[in-house]
């Protein structure tokens, strides 16, 4: 039997993924790249509670029990990071491989691969080495729409993968995927809309093919395309809510959500200038101190009903002050700003860049609406303008609304552009057969841009990792010292959990863990004091694995203390005992890498 031959593309795609990988090897380690990623990959690895589990809170059960399964076959190994790293790279060879196969000669491919290398390297960059499950959501969106509107075959068959890659991004993030589906969308309809202006009569042999059939058929995959990717939204999100749906799991998701609405989209308000609203709702001063910290797991009578009063009163505080009308029109500024303005990244995450994304998208527009109105067919000119015009409204209409909600950090921004430029680059290749390289000089331009960012990125990783590697000798000592003092339990401040930035006198990155490095999936003998985890069925199955009835109550036991960083005041936390009518003493009992102080609290 002959043997199967491995086509040139895929060794070019192979190679051109690889060095990807050889340039974030070179210049960083992989990181998660928030304390979010570290402790979802703690509650899948069994690290949180002993066991892994596939209640992540964060993704959808589907995925997450899955990944808990890999830990349970074999707990050594960091799946959540090989999973999320796995896709990220998969997407990369995904993207090669498509577009190679798009080119008829050599020196079409090379170029092509030379232009998206570019841009991994230019733009995405440092989300190779400190991944996010936002951006992975992002990614596997964008690249999605990229096979969709690149697609040569006819048939449903085509469609499998694009749906496949829509269903796994909604189980890993699914308000991410939501986020970038209505660009998606415009992409379909972008590319039904034109191959629908391609399809002509034509002669089958002695049949005449009528272009109304084709056009049909085609209607018809098209649809199938979307009720594909509607039904695996729908059956991913019953799964989910099926597994969450114990009355302990449907009371935390409601704490959840008043929670991300106080501490992501509101604000706790001054207690002085709002006494009364707090004696309404039956919350004393020191209580209101354990929301400010984010310790409210300290207390178990701050429950949902609590947290909602407070978002909802801080919302009307904030909307008597500023309409949702002012703040709409406050946004515009900011967005066409950013929009359009060009200054290399200072740092990875803050201050917020978004050079290149957004010069790139700018060309990809321009080029795109020159290349149809100019080198197009004159049946498409129109056509191509209204799918231009209605991804610019869409992709504004989203951009504002993430701005006057206040939460715009680069993971979600930077998968937003991921999709657009995907869906830009799209429509110009759909053309690359009628036009061979003219159709390029967008992607050229574009690619360009991505390569003098390359230096800009590699300054920024490098940076990026001396923070991270300052953070690791500071976290790094402290979890050696809980691992020392096993028989003890240790309740930590959730912003010392954070950051050390208040302890010392230099800027330092938040809290992370290295992936794919000393690998310890072991339960451990500590938890934060508040944080999305909270409350969760899996926090009180931690206390109960720890002999505990409730945090206030283990903070009195003898082998139980609390770590917070060095010099900050501790009065809240024997305010707190005060109010509930006990007189403790909080003495300080040890010093872990000169920053992490450790107390003891003791009844009096």
């Amino acid at each position: 039997m002959k043997k199967p031959r491995i086509s040139p593309n895929f060794i070019v795609s192979v190679l051109m993924t690889l060095v990807v990988l050889i340039f974030a090897g070179f210049f960083g380690d992989y990181y998660f790249d928030l304390n979010d990623d570290v402790l979802m990959k703690d509650i899948l690895s069994g690290a949180y509670t002993g066991t892994p589990a596939g209640h992540n809170i964060q993704m959808l059960y589907p995925i997450s029990v899955f990944i808990a399964l890999l830990y349970r076959a074999a707990r050594s190994l960091d799946w959540y990071g090989i999973f999320l790293c796995a896709c990220q790279y998969l997407c990369v060879f995904m993207v090669f491989y498509r577009s190679q196969k798009l080119c008829r000669d050599n020196l079409l491919k090379a170029e092509v691969a030379a232009m998206e290398l570019a841009f991994m390297l230019g733009a995405v960059g440092a989300h190779f080495i400190f991944v996010q499950y936002t951006f992975t959501c992002g990614f596997l969106s964008a690249t999605a729409v990229f096979l969709i509107l690149t697609n040569r075959e006819e048939g449903k068959r085509a469609f499998i993968l694009p749906v496949l890659l829509i269903f796994l991004a909604y189980l890993i993030r699914s308000e991410m995927l939501l986020l970038t589906l209505p660009v998606v969308g415009v992409g379909i309809l972008s590319k039904w809309w034109l191959v629908r202006l391609d399809l002509k009569d034509r002669q089958e042999g002695n049949i005449m093919v009528s272009r109304a059939g084709k056009r049909k058929e085609l209607f018809n995959n098209y649809v199938f395309l979307c009720v594909a990717i509607v039904a695996c939204i729908a059956v991913s999100a019953i799964a989910h809510r099926v597994a969450y749906s114990s009355l302990e799991w449907k009371d935390f998701d409601r704490f959840f959500d008043a929670r991300t609405e106080l501490y992501d989209f509101q604000y706790i308000p001054d207690y002085n200038e709002n006494k009364a609203f707090y004696d309404e709702i039956g919350l004393d001063k020191s209580e209101q101190q354990l929301l400010i910290n984010y310790n409210f797991g300290l207390d178990e009578e701050i429950n949902t009903e609590t947290l909602r009063a407070v978002a909802s009163y801080a919302d009307k505080l904030r909307t008597d002050e500023v309409s949702l009308t002012t703040r709409l029109i406050n946004a515009v500024p900011e967005y066409l700003y950013r929009l359009r303005h060009v200054a290399g990244q200072k740092s990875y995450q803050y201050p917020m860049s978004d050079y290149p994304w957004n010069i790139i998208t700018c060309v990809l527009y321009l080029g795109a609406l020159v290349l149809y109105l100019f080198s197009g067919k004159k049946e498409k000119r129109l056509p191509v303008v209204l799918m231009l015009a209605l991804l610019f409204a869409c992709r504004s209409s989203l951009w504002l609304y993430i701005i006057v909600r206040g939460r715009d950090p680069v993971r979600i921004t930077h998968p937003m552009y991921l999709v657009e430029i995907a869906v830009l680059v799209g429509m110009i290749l759909a053309e690359h057969e009628q036009y061979r390289r003219n159709v390029f000089i967008p992607v050229v331009i574009a690619a360009l841009v991505a390569t003098v960012s390359v230096p800009n990125q590699v300054s920024i990783i490098n940076e990026e990792m001396r923070e991270r590697d300052s953070m690791r000798q500071h976290y790094g000592p402290l979890y050696e010292y809980f691992k020392e003092n096993g028989d003890n339990f240790y309740f930590v401040d959730v912003y010392t959990s954070v950051s050390v930035a208040d302890a010392i006198d230099y800027s330092e990155e938040t809290f992370s863990e290295k992936m794919f490095e000393n690998v310890d999936n072991s339960e451990y003998n500590h938890d934060i004091m508040g944080g999305w985890a909270s409350k969760s069925p899996l926090y009180y199955k931690k206390l109960v694995n720890n002999g505990f009835e409730s945090m206030e109550k283990a903070l009195l036991l003898d082998n139980v203390y609390m770590v917070q960083l060095k010099g900050r005041d501790t009065k809240w936390l024997s305010d707190y005992y005060k109010d509930k009518g006990m007189s403790v003493s909080v003495e300080q009992v040890d010093l872990v890498a000169d920053v992490f102080a450790v107390y003891s609290v003791t009844a009096e």
